[in-house]
C-alpha cells in the first residue's frame, strides 16, 4: 500500500508498508498525548485508510477484523480501545497484504481466461522482451534501489513539515562534498534549485518530488560533462593521448606558512610571472581553507574576480600587486570576523575548540548567546528571533548550537540524572528560531496582520502533582491596533528514541487546546501553524537556557531563555 499523506502538514510523505521508519513518524502525527490511537482516528485521519475505504476498495468488515485481530493496549478506563505504534504498524501492513492477494488473484484469472493462441503469442512477445532486458535488469535494480535510498535521504534532512530548504538541500553531505571537491559549481547548484517545482504556498522549500528532480537533473548534469569528456578523447589520437598521459604529473603543493604574500606569489607565478586560478590550486593553504569549509569557493571566485587583472592577460590573471590584493582579503576576512567575536564575548579564540566556516569560534553558553544578540540588534526592520534569518546566520546558529550540546553543562547529556518537569516548568521567552514554519507564518500563530509584526513569544509551563498546563503568549505589533495571541493546552514530558541517531531523548509533548485573541477563542487542534512546536526534543538545557530540536529536523531548533 502505497499512500501520499498530507493531513498534519502540507508535506507529502512517500509511505510504504515495508518502510518501518516511516510509518513510525505518520503514527506520531496522530496520535494521542499517551503514544495511543483509536480506531475513529485510524480510519478518519490517516488518508491512505480512509480513502480506501470512500472508494470501497476496503470493506468496513475487512478493516473491523484486522482492527479486532490486532493487540489493544491494555487500560481498562479508557472508553475505546486504542493501539500502540507496534499494532499500527501491524494493521497497517494486514491492509496491504489484502491488496497483494487481490492482485495476485487478478493474475490467475486472466490468466487462465487466455487461450492457447493468445498464451503462445505472449511467450514469444516474453522471449523477445526478456532478450532485450537482460543487460537493462542490473540497471533498473540499481535505479528503484536509488530511489529509495534517495527517500530516506529525504526524510533525514527535511523539516517538521515535511519539506526541504535551499540550505538544507545545501547542507546535505552529497552536495557539501561536490561543492567541496569543486564537482559541482555554487552557480550550476543556484540554477537547478531554480528550475525545480516549489511545494505549494512555500517561496523556497521542495517536497520530495523536487528532492528526486533535483536529483535527476544532478545526474543529467554528470552524464552530460561525462559525454563531453568522452567525445574529447575520442578526437585524440593514440600518439597524443600517450603524450598526455606521459606529462600527467601529480603537482606538488606549496605551504606558505608565515611566508610573506610576495614570496608565495613566486612560487606559485608561471612562466610569465602571472598568477591564475590555475596556479592558485598549488597554493596549500588556500586549498585546506576550502576543503575544511574556512572559505567557501564561491567567496574565492567573488573576491578574485573584484580585483583588476594584470594588463595584457588575455586570460585574466593576477600581476604581483593582484595576488597581493587577493592574500589580503583572505586574511582579513577571519581577522575581522575573529575580532568581532573575541569583542562581543570576552574570550580569547586561543580558548576555543569549535570553528565554523568564518573562523568564528564556539566553545561557551556566552559565546552562542552574544552570537544571538548581534543577529537581533542592529537593525529595527528585522524580526524577532530569527524570523528572517539568512542561510548564513541559520548556519552560524546551528553551529554554535551543536557546540552548546556537548558542553558539560547540558542536562540532556547527564546519564546520572534524569530531567522532571520541574526542571522545565516556569515561563521561558523565545530568543531564536529556524523553523521554516514560523518563518513561513512569521509568527507562531499566523494571526500577523498586513501591516503588524511579531513582537514576541513567552512560553508558559506548569508543572504540578496533578496538573501540567502550557500556555503560549505572542504579542503581534500593530500600532493601536496591537493585540496578543493566547494559546493554552496541556504538556508533558515524554521519553523517546531519535529516528537520526537511535540514541534515547527526552521530548516535550504540548497538546495544545484553544487560542484566543480579542473577543474570540477556537479549538487549536486544528491550527496547523503550532504544528512544529507540538513534539520537541530537548537537545540541551541548563537553569535558563533551553534548545529544542524537531524530531523529524533536526535543523529545526527553538532556543529559549528563562524569564527570571
Amino acid at each position: 500500500m502505497t499512500t501520499y499523506d498530507n493531513e498534519s502538514s502540507n508535506a507529502s510523505f512517500y509511505v510504504k508498508a515495508d518502510d518501518g521508519e516511516a510509518l513510525q513518524a505518520l503514527f506520531l502525527r496522530h496520535c494521542d498525548k499517551e503514544g495511543l490511537m483509536t480506531k475513529d482516528v485510524l480510519q478518519t485521519e490517516i488518508s491512505a485508510i480512509r480513502e480506501l475505504l470512500e472508494y470501497g476498495d476496503l470493506l468496513q468488515e475487512e478493516l473491523d477484523d484486522i482492527w479486532n485481530a490486532a493487540p489493544k493496549f491494555p487500560n481498562v478506563d479508557a472508553t475505546d480501545k486504542r493501539i500502540d505504534v507496534d499494532s499500527f504498524i501491524q494493521i497497517y501492513r494486514d491492509i496491504d497484504d489484502i491488496f497483494e492477494e487481490e492482485e495476485d488473484e487478478d493474475k490467475e484469472e486472466q490468466e487462465e481466461d487466455m487461450d492457447t493462441s493468445t498464451m503462445q503469442k505472449e511467450d514469444m512477445q516474453k522471449k523477445e522482451e526478456e532478450e532485450e532486458e537482460d543487460y537493462e535488469l542490473d540497471e533498473t535494480t540499481t535505479s528503484s534501489e536509488n530511489e529509495q535510498e534517495l527517500k530516506r535521504s529525504f526524510r533525514a534532512i527535511c523539516n517538521d513539515e515535511g519539506l526541504v530548504s535551499k540550505t538544507a538541500m545545501k547542507n546535505w553531505n552529497e552536495i557539501k562534498e561536490l561543492l567541496r571537491d569543486e564537482e559541482l559549481s555554487e552557480e550550476e547548484f543556484d540554477e537547478m534549485w531554480e528550475k525545480i517545482p516549489k511545494s505549494g504556498g512555500a517561496a523556497d522549500l521542495v517536497d520530495v518530488d523536487g528532492f528526486l528532480k533535483f536529483n535527476s537533473a544532478l545526474d543529467d548534469l554528470f552524464e552530460y560533462l561525462e559525454e563531453d569528456d568522452n567525445d574529447s578523447d575520442d578526437e585524440v589520437d593514440a600518439t597524443q593521448s600517450n603524450k598526455s598521459k606521459e606529462i600527467q604529473v601529480v603537482t606538488p603543493m606549496f605551504y606558505g606558512d608565515d611566508l610573506p604574500p610576495g614570496v608565495v606569489f613566486a612560487e606559485l607565478a608561471n612562466e610569465n610571472a602571472l598568477v591564475g586560478l590555475d596556479e592558485l590550486k598549488k597554493w596549500g593553504d588556500l586549498q585546506d581553507m576550502l576543503k575544511d569549509g574556512d572559505l567557501l569557493p564561491l567567496e574565492l571566485q567573488n573576491m578574485y574576480e573584484s580585483i583588476p587583472k594584470a594588463k595584457g592577460s588575455q586570460d585574466g590573471k593576477l600581476d604581483e600587486e593582484g595576488f597581493i590584493q587577493l592574500y589580503d582579503e583572505i586574511y582579513s576576512l577571519f581577522e575581522e570576523v575573529g575580532d568581532d567575536y573575541e569583542d562581543a564575548t570576552s574570550v580569547s579564540i586561543e580558548d576555543s575548540n569549535v570553528s565554523n566556516a568564518r573562523g568564528t569560534t564556539f566553545s561557551s553558553k556566552n559565546q552562542f548567546l552574544s552570537l544571538l544578540e548581534d543577529l537581533s540588534c542592529g537593525d529595527e526592520s528585522r524580526l524577532l528571533c530569527g524570523l528572517d534569518g539568512t542561510e548564513s546566520e541559520v548556519q552560524l546558529v546551528l553551529e554554535a548550537a551543536t557546540a552548546l550540546e556537548n558542553e558539560p553543562s547540558n542536562m540532556a547529556n547527564d546519564s546520572d540524572k534524569d530531567i522532571q518537569s520541574s526542571d522545565i516548568a516556569g515561563e521561558w521567552e523565545l530568543l531564536y528560531t529556524t523553523s521554516s514554519t514560523m518563518k513561513f507564518h512569521k509568527s507562531l500563530s499566523g494571526l500577523v496582520p498586513p501591516n503588524g509584526k511579531f513582537g514576541g513569544l513567552i512560553q508558559k509551563l506548569k508543572a504540578s502533582k496533578y496538573l501540567s498546563d502550557t500556555e503560549y503568549v505572542e504579542k503581534i505589533n500593530a500600532g493601536p491596533a496591537s493585540f496578543e495571541v493566547r494559546v493554552t493546552g496541556d504538556w508533558e514530558l515524554r521519553s523517546s528514541v531519535s529516528l537520526f541517531t537511535g540514541s534515547k531523548s527526552v521530548c516535550i509533548n504540548v497538546v495544545p487546546d484553544k487560542v484566543s485573541y480579542g473577543l474570540t477563542n477556537q479549538k487549536a487542534d486544528h491550527w496547523k501553524s503550532l504544528g512544529p512546536m507540538n513534539l520537541l526534543d530537548i537537545s540541551y538545557l541548563d537553569e535558563d537556557l533551553r534548545i529544542m530540536r524537531g524530531t523529524t529536523s533536526t535543523d529545526s531548533i527553538f532556543v529559549f531563555k528563562r524569564i527570571s
